[in-house]
């Protein structure tokens, strides 16, 4: 008996679902600021609404629940880089590559933004320099501080006045 109220449940919801959709698109589509990025968008969403019903507690939450599904299944395309893609111009039949569809590392503009920041970190007194330089590498305090034999403290110190003196160079 409890498979039919869950099963009839899952109907309504469907039903509820269908007339949602186009909520959802008008979400999506000021999230993606794409048509066709907001109709994929609502389509997963509502894959992954229908496939995981059974998690809902509550029906009365449905659309709330549906918005979060959106949200996050947005939030992951995006880190996983979704929504960059190769844009084909079918008039000339030339492949456009926008500046968002190039990863960060073949940017010019970033490629010219690091070799400038790595030249002001050089003109930088040792001192502050090798730390920076040292923490910008991904190491932590305490690593720098044993590498250097220089008190966390004074390393802290440091990167933080180098930030600041790259931030006047900067302005």
């Amino acid at each position: 008996m409890r498979n039919v109220t869950s099963k009839d449940q899952k109907q309504v919801f469907s039903g509820n679902l269908a007339k949602t959709r186009d909520q959802l698109f008008y979400y999506a589509l000021q999230l993606t600021e794409d048509r066709d990025d907001a109709l994929d968008l609502v389509q997963e969403t509502s894959y992954k609404a229908l496939k995981n019903f059974s998690r809902l507690k509550d029906l009365q939450h449905r659309n709330a629940w549906l918005y979060t599904i959106l949200k996050n299944t947005h939030i992951n395309n995006l880190r996983s880089g979704h929504y960059r893609n190769i844009v084909t111009n079918r008039n000339d039949q030339e492949i456009q590559v926008t500046m968002a569809t190039l990863p960060e590392y073949e940017n010019p503009d970033r490629i010219f933004e690091r070799k400038e920041l790595k030249e002001k970190i050089r003109c930088l007194p040792a001192t502050y320099a090798k730390p920076l330089k040292l923490f910008l590498a991904g190491y932590a305090y305490k690593e720098i501080a044993h590498m250097t034999g220089v008190p966390i403290g004074t390393i802290k110190s440091r990167i933080h006045l180098a930030k600041e003196k790259l931030k006047k160079a900067y302005h």
